[in-house]
């Protein structure tokens, strides 16, 4: 989301990447729960990952118990908004109002903190200046993303796992925030998420990395 050079005019309420001066990373997860998070949560917990999950509010109402289970196994559980909506298409109020208050109370109701229902990603990483400074007036973090591996894009497809896995390496640095996604896509579960990061974890830790939350990397900087 770095691709928006308005972004950097706002450090007070934008954080696309980390410090750069420690090896850390954090993984985060968009469109869930998902029909496949209950997998990528234990296995999260296998490798003791703390990761941050940007959820609909519209699946946060539909799947409380999947929630909680982040949230005790220590995720960070942040806002993506109530319908994955397109921004471009609303104004700062109507994108306000429509969608992002409405996840905000649905995370609250399922236990979310405040401060992490307050940390926000638009669908697709569009947004506005304008809708990125009526935010920050009301509170809210806007949360990007430094790395892209695409793993969205034919997740069926021959070699898709290597792939995404490669993109991430071939990009990865210092504070970098991945994005990916566990939420179900037009009726489809992600379940290649599960393969992917059982296999971009250890690479990662051979290069020297740990992991974090969004949230971590904005209260560190």
């Amino acid at each position: 989301m770095d691709y928006h050079p308005f972004l950097a005019e706002h450090p007070a309420v934008y954080i696309g990447r980390g410090s750069p001066q420690r090896r850390r990373v954090a993984l985060s997860f968009d469109d869930g729960p998902g029909r496949a998070t209950p997998d990528l949560l234990s296995l999260l917990r296998e490798l003791e990952i703390a990761a941050t999950f940007f959820c609909l509010g519209q699946a946060v109402r539909a799947e409380p118990g999947v929630v909680a289970r982040m949230l005790a196994e220590g995720h960070e559980v942040g806002n993506h908004s109530m319908s994955h909506a397109d921004a471009r298409g609303l104004s700062p109020a109507a994108l306000l109002e429509q969608e992002v208050r409405p996840a905000t109370r649905e995370l609250l109701r399922a236990g979310v903190s405040a401060s992490s229902a307050h940390l926000f990603r638009p669908a697709y990483g569009e947004i506005q200046a304008e809708q990125v400074e009526r935010l920050g007036r009301e509170g809210y973090i806007v949360a990007g993303w430094s790395i892209d591996p695409s793993d969205w894009l034919e997740p069926e497809a021959p070699g898709h796992v290597e792939c995404v896995v490669g993109a991430v390496l071939a990009r990865i640095h210092p504070g970098a925030i991945v994005l990916l996604h566990d939420g179900d896509d037009s009726g489809y579960a992600r379940h290649r998420i599960v393969d992917i990061v059982r296999a971009l974890v250890p690479a990662l830790r051979a290069q020297g990395y740990d992991f974090a939350r969004v949230g971590d990397l904005w209260r560190e900087r």
